[in-house]
């Protein structure tokens, strides 16, 4: 897993808005995308995430839960990404089973990274690296975590909170494989433009 990693808005679209904008950003190319959805509409969840899905298969990528297992279940997805308060990855691991992506999120914590390798994750992410209008209260992490973690797990490093094509390239260089974002490319007038600059940024860094 390499390259730009979208989480969905829910909080700020409506569903026409949100599927819109997704099909845009899958068009543009990402690595996956994570559908992410706090409220208790399960109704809405249900059909969004079945609709996401569709649009996931059309253009070839990833389609990741965020920590509803069930979900993730029904809806035929990749896989699940978990944080504090959701299920440990070895309960993940076997509701999903072994051909499932699950990814964890550590915060700031390398030692939550190396726990969350011996118990079978596919990848990990770190952050909030920048202060975020999509997610509140949200542990604080340094660049130097990912060159950290990086030399001491063979995961996959994502880097998440409050991403943009300005404030990106720190991340890369430390080692990040994936940035995941959502405000940058769901709030921008242009989602399409805004994925190829992000996928701009990562490719030139990999020509370096």
């Amino acid at each position: 897993m390499k390259g730009l990693y979208a989480i969905t808005d829910c909080d700020r679209l409506s569903t026409d808005s949100l599927l819109s904008a997704t099909e845009e950003i899958l068009r543009a190319g990402i690595t996956a995308l994570q559908y992410r959805d706090k409220s208790g509409d399960h109704a809405r969840r249900k059909y969004e995430a079945a609709e996401l899905w569709q649009l996931c298969r059309e253009h070839d990528c990833l389609f990741i839960i965020n920590d509803d297992l069930h979900l993730a279940v029904s809806s035929g997805s990749d896989g699940v990404h978990i944080g504090k308060e959701d299920c440990d990855c070895k309960s993940a691991r076997e509701e999903l089973g072994p051909g499932a992506i699950i990814g964890v999120s550590c915060y700031n914590s390398l030692e939550k990274a190396l726990a969350a390798q011996q118990d079978g994750a596919d990848y990990v992410a770190f952050g909030s690296f920048f202060p975020s209008t999509s997610k509140q209260n949200t542990a604080t992490a340094e660049p130097d975590i990912i060159r950290q973690a990086k030399a001491k797990i063979s995961l996959p490093v994502a880097a998440v909170g409050g991403i943009t094509p300005a404030n990106c390239r720190t991340l890369i260089e430390h080692g990040a494989d994936m940035l995941a974002v959502i405000s940058s490319i769901y709030q921008a007038q242009d989602p399409y433009s805004a994925v190829m600059e992000f996928n701009r940024l990562l490719k030139t860094n990999e020509e370096m």
